[in-house]
């Protein structure tokens, strides 16, 4: 690489990728509008099999119960069977759904662990209020999704508030609020410059080691540097006005169905066109009418039935409010421009299997099959990047690979053997 260029150059410059041909796959029946948007909702402890995956492959699949509510959205998702990430290690790997990556190999790989919301908010830096709108539906205690992750590797934390969500999205600042937050900006942007000129100075003596490690540290100090500019370009505009009183925070079943409203919200008034939803650990299970025991014990149901009918009820409810948003976004006609993702990095949670992952896709152009069946023979298997690869492209992305990708990813109405 040279090292002519200057530092703010080299900042624009870093989201040009290699241009692609079209490819026919996921095929879009016309081009794209310029607007795309991007919306991934997941949970930390996977699905029931059984209650997830319909049994046949193609569009006319009969759906499982936990997707009855999609009955009336049949031709625009798609249930994968057999993606997944190709490794294991229970808890410890689902912090890899989004990305493909784990922590541990981040280091050697070109774009980090970065994941696939982050990645495409890079992409639409400058575009909207909030390149990413991360956010959780309650509390992770009790487990984490820890679903998205910076080039750099940091885990970018989740706003668990719906009241916090509203505000930031809708109540604008007071003049007074707006001056000082701005010569904040400028305070931390002046700070960022003064580390990156001192770290020029020092790399020169450091070890080969420490200049790597020093890499990583000036990648963040830039990632800083990016966002707080385009926080500040933001801070005397006005929000969007919208009916929508002021929600209350609750309990996650609370708190998911005005989280999705206020998602629908933030893409239609381009507040955001990158948004994630995280159903957390700390999942009320009295919200859906049973026994007063965590999310995480249901899921380690040992195959015991009670248990498991319990864990289909807590995942039939996550599904019923997707479909909800799904139809929402149908209805005000951004579907075929809003790709919606849901997914877990754990397939089974009781044998704690990071294989097999439930993915759903709904949305966007894409040609949908109700349920595509990738190979289950390892020796053909289809990485889940593949798939994010190919998401990516359709938002309007110019890249040939992602995490572990080994090419995109085409749907099929006959079962992949």
């Amino acid at each position: 690489m040279k090292t002519t260029h200057s530092r703010r150059n080299f900042l624009r410059g870093t989201g040009a990728c290699l241009s692609l041909p079209f490819l026919e796959t996921l095929a879009r029946a016309d081009e794209p509008p310029s607007t795309q948007r991007f919306v991934c909702m997941a949970n930390p402890f996977g699905m029931i099999a059984d209650a997830f995956f319909p049994t046949e492959a193609g569009l006319d699949a009969a759906l499982p119960p936990n997707l009855s509510a999609w009955e009336t959205l049949r031709g625009k998702f798609t249930v994968f069977s057999n993606l997944d990430h190709g490794f294991n290690g229970g808890h410890s790997a689902t912090h890899a759904f989004l990305s493909g990556v784990r922590t541990q190999e981040s280091a050697t790989m070109p774009d980090g662990n970065v994941s696939l919301d982050q990645f495409l908010g890079e992409a639409n830096a400058g575009k909207t209020r909030f390149p990413v709108l991360n956010t959780s539906a309650g509390s992770n205690k009790g487990g984490a999704c820890e679903l998205s992750w910076t080039r750099s590797g940091v885990l970018v934390p989740a706003i668990q508030d719906v009241s916090r969500v509203f505000k930031l999205l809708f109540v604008d600042d007071s003049p007074e609020q707006a001056a000082a937050r701005s010569k904040r900006y400028e305070r931390q942007g002046s700070i960022l410059d003064a580390l990156l000129e001192q770290s020029k100075s020092m790399n020169q003596r450091l070890s080969s080691r420490d200049q790597a490690k020093m890499e990583q540290y000036l990648t963040s100090v830039r990632e800083v540097e990016i966002a707080i500019k385009q926080e500040q370009a933001w801070v005397h505009r006005p929000r969007p006005k919208v009916g929508m009183p002021e929600p209350k925070d609750g309990t996650v079943t609370q708190q998911l169905p005005i989280l999705l409203d206020l998602i629908a919200l933030a893409l239609e008034t381009n507040s955001t066109h990158v948004a994630t939803v995280e159903v957390p650990g700390g999942f009320d299970a009295k919200g859906v009418g049973l026994d007063a025991k965590g999310y995480h014990a249901y899921s380690h149901h040992g195959k015991d039935p009670k248990l498991m009918d319990g864990q289909r009820r807590i995942e039939k409810y996550q599904m019923e409010q997707l479909a909800r948003f799904v139809q929402k976004l149908d209805g005000s006609g951004l579907l075929e421009t809003t790709q919606v993702l849901f997914g877990s990095g754990m397939g089974d949670g009781s044998a704690h299997t990071n294989s097999n992952l439930p993915i759903l896709v709904a949305g966007g152009s894409h040609k949908h099959v109700a349920h595509a069946v990738m190979s289950p023979d390892k020796s053909k298997r289809v990485p889940l990047s593949n798939l994010f690869l190919t998401m990516a492209q359709q938002f309007g992305v110019e890249v040939e690979s992602f995490g572990h990708s080994n090419g995109t990813l085409e749907l099929t109405n006959r079962r992949s053997d």
